[in-house]
């Protein structure tokens, strides 16, 4: 059986809210995807959709590889809520993701900055969450994007991954109301 928003204590307060930790390739999104995974697998409110690709991937449970064919007739039929190309390989979030965000539920997936507008086309409740290193703080001011809900990485993982939770969890608290509707 599989939990939904509506067998928890909680009520969202508005419809699902689609999560993207955005950053440049070799930032950690993948880590701090698997880890929050692991923390929050008994919390009915968040999700963390597996995403296909055409590049096998044998590190984490992010990633389902599958040939190029498979997912050319995937988008055919139009299995994917969303599909965008990154590092020369297609990825794409199932629609099934759709019926998570229709339930009220907070939706997270690490993705390229190139492919937020894709995201933000196809569900009106999207919060990004940029990933930024050193190297991204070394650039000028006029060339970043400051963001309140933004998550450094400077090389500490561990230190990343309690700002990603805090995060995580202040989305949550603005998301759902504790007291029963």
């Amino acid at each position: 059986m599989t939990n939904t928003a509506e067998q928890s204590p909680h009520k969202p307060l508005s419809p699902g809210l689609l999560v993207l930790l955005a950053g440049a390739e070799a930032r950690g999104k993948d880590l701090l995807i698997a880890q929050a995974r692991r923390r929050y697998a008994g919390d009915p409110r968040l999700e963390f959709p597996a995403r296909l690709q055409t590049r096998q991937s044998a590190h984490d449970s992010e990633h389902i590889g599958v040939p190029r064919r498979v997912f050319r007739d995937i988008e055919r039929a139009q299995g994917f809520a969303v599909s965008w190309q990154h590092a020369d390989a297609d990825h794409g979030l199932t629609a099934g993701a759709l019926e998570a965000l229709d339930a009220g539920r907070i939706v997270v997936i690490a993705v390229p900055p190139a492919a937020i507008d894709r995201f933000r086309a196809i569900w009106p409740n999207v919060e990004v969450i940029p990933l930024a290193s050193d190297v991204d703080a070394a650039r000028p001011s006029s060339q970043r994007t400051p963001h309140a809900s933004s998550v450094r990485h400077s090389g500490d993982i561990a230190d990343a991954v309690r700002r990603f939770n805090r995060v995580l969890d202040t989305l949550a608290a603005r998301q759902f109301s504790t007291a029963r509707g």
